[in-house]
């Protein structure tokens, strides 16, 4: 057991965990941060080549992945910011945190888990998730895709942009969604609608994956007619949504929404005292990587009052 104590330990490496962490430094509070996967969170694992064309600063775009290398790059460079490689797998009250191989306290803790790649569950899926079969759940190495028949799913802008992103690589790309209309972002749709190698099926979901030893075909099934249809592909993207990352908080009493979303007040305060949530863990959060950073920001205000105690505390709150 490590006896140390942190001001705040902030589990999860992810753009609102990183953050955090750089706003705490900032206000010289003892800072872990405590990542078991890759640091970064989704920009590195599941987009790092894709252009970020929404955050602050950067007009001509960014890619995910060197967004990252900045994030790193300033938590590195702070002496007051203390990273581990290692997978949380409990948070208790009186911030205590368990990893796989150690156990650490803290005056605080932040959750920053994030989320994960939701899967369908259907027929065939788990056969072809892995070691490159067929079923992937967003694009990193676009090459894979070079002249194949590619069947994206879902209706959010992470499966138009996977549909944009492999225009100029597949030979053809099926995108289905559940609905009549998609939620994605309106000049997305249509740069998606114009495009001639992008075939459109609403109302449409996916039943079934086949194949051998890789993807072969899927059964679509149109929910509107009950017609079921066989389609020939190559790959499957299944871009149907997140969902939260809560394994290892399920015992310490954080009230959440019915979906694993963690419930906050404006000041990224959970219902337990000392223990705060950023990023898309948050119930309600638009899912961006600007308010991931914005929560950061905000949380480390409240952490700063909460151990320091300055005279001002509070105010903002009145």
């Amino acid at each position: 057991m490590n006896e140390e104590m942190w001001d705040v330990i902030v589990v999860g490496g992810g753009p609102a965990g990183l953050t955090t962490a750089i706003m705490c430094a900032n206000r010289m509070l003892k800072t872990l941060v405590l990542e078991g996967g890759k640091w970064g969170g989704l920009p590195a694992t599941m987009y790092p080549n894709k252009v970020i064309p929404n955050y602050p600063g950067f007009p001509e775009g960014i890619t995910g992945i060197e967004l990252v290398r900045r994030w790193l790059r300033h938590v590195r460079d702070n002496p007051y910011v203390t990273m581990k490689r290692e997978r949380v797998v409990k948070i208790e009250k009186g911030g205590i945190v368990k990893t796989e191989d150690n156990e650490y306290h803290g005056k605080t803790v932040v959750i920053a888990t994030g989320t994960r790649p939701r899967e369908l569950g259907i027929p065939g899926e788990a056969m072809f998730n892995r070691a490159d079969k067929g079923v992937y759940y967003y694009v990193t190495h676009r090459e894979k895709f070079i002249d194949n028949v590619v069947l994206v799913v879902g209706g959010g802008d992470t499966a138009v942009d996977a549909a944009l992103d492999l225009v100029d690589l597949a030979r053809e790309i099926y995108i289905i969604h559940r609905r009549d209309r998609f939620r994605a972002m309106d000049e997305n749709v249509k740069k998606m609608e114009e495009s001639k190698n992008i075939n459109i099926m609403l109302n449409t979901e996916l039943e079934e994956i086949r194949g051998k030893d890789k993807v072969e075909e899927v059964v679509l099934l149109n929910n509107k007619t009950g017609e079921k249809k066989v389609l020939k592909v190559d790959k499957v993207i299944l871009a149907v949504g997140l969902k939260p990352n809560t394994e290892m908080f399920t015992e310490l009493g954080v009230k959440t929404d019915d979906r694993g979303f963690i419930i906050t007040d404006s000041y990224q305060r959970t219902n337990v005292e000392g223990v705060f949530a950023v990023g898309d863990i948050v119930k309600g959060a638009f899912r961006l990587l600007i308010v991931g950073a914005a929560h950061g920001a905000i949380a480390s205000q409240k952490i700063y009052e909460y151990i320091r105690k300055p005279y001002w505390a509070g105010e903002d709150e009145k």
